[in-house]
């Protein structure tokens, strides 16, 4: 085997450097998603490294603009991480001047918070940063497939929502 990793787009497990792209047929998904996603998710942590943001500053950034007053807990909770954890970043987006706390110190986790006008401009940036990352991995695609992949993705992502079946 390459150096590539089984399940990587462009690769499968008996890789042996023939012309044909891809994995074969019958090739489990769930495998080539997460090749696929572990290269989307290395690309985007690049991109907002760049101006200094994580992909879960950027979620709380998002959570905030959507729902000002969010508590620590409350985002915590969406975020599906501790809320020790939530307060960490919060801090650190608090030292980066982009969130703020609306209720008096003291309150903990339940804390109110907002963007600032910075955080505001932050996300704004960052978003287009992902835009143009969009842009570049999907370069080749048409509209209808970028589209078609949208709604792909939108499902697969309620599926995924939904409880498991009982057993």
């Amino acid at each position: 085997m390459t150096g590539k990793d089984a399940g990587s787009p462009g690769t499968t497990a008996g890789d042996t450097g023939g012309s044909t792209p891809g994995p074969p047929a019958g090739f489990p998904l769930s495998l080539q998603l997460a090749g696929i996603t572990r290269r989307v998710r290395d690309a985007v942590d690049t991109r907002l490294a760049g101006d200094g943001l994580s992909l879960r500053h950027l979620g709380v950034l998002g959570h905030l603009a959507a729902s000002p007053g969010l508590s620590i807990s409350e985002l915590a909770r969406r975020a599906g991480i501790s809320a020790p954890s939530m307060l960490a970043t919060i801090r650190e987006l608090e030292a980066g001047g982009l969130v703020e706390r609306t209720t008096p110190n003291g309150r903990g986790n339940t804390a109110q918070l907002r963007l600032t006008g910075a955080g505001r401009t932050a996300r704004a940036t960052a978003l287009a940063a992902l835009a143009a990352l969009d842009d570049l991995l999907l370069a080749d695609f048409s509209p209808g497939q970028r589209d078609a992949l949208a709604a792909v993705l939108r499902d697969l992502a309620a599926a995924l929502m939904k409880p498991p079946p009982a057993a």
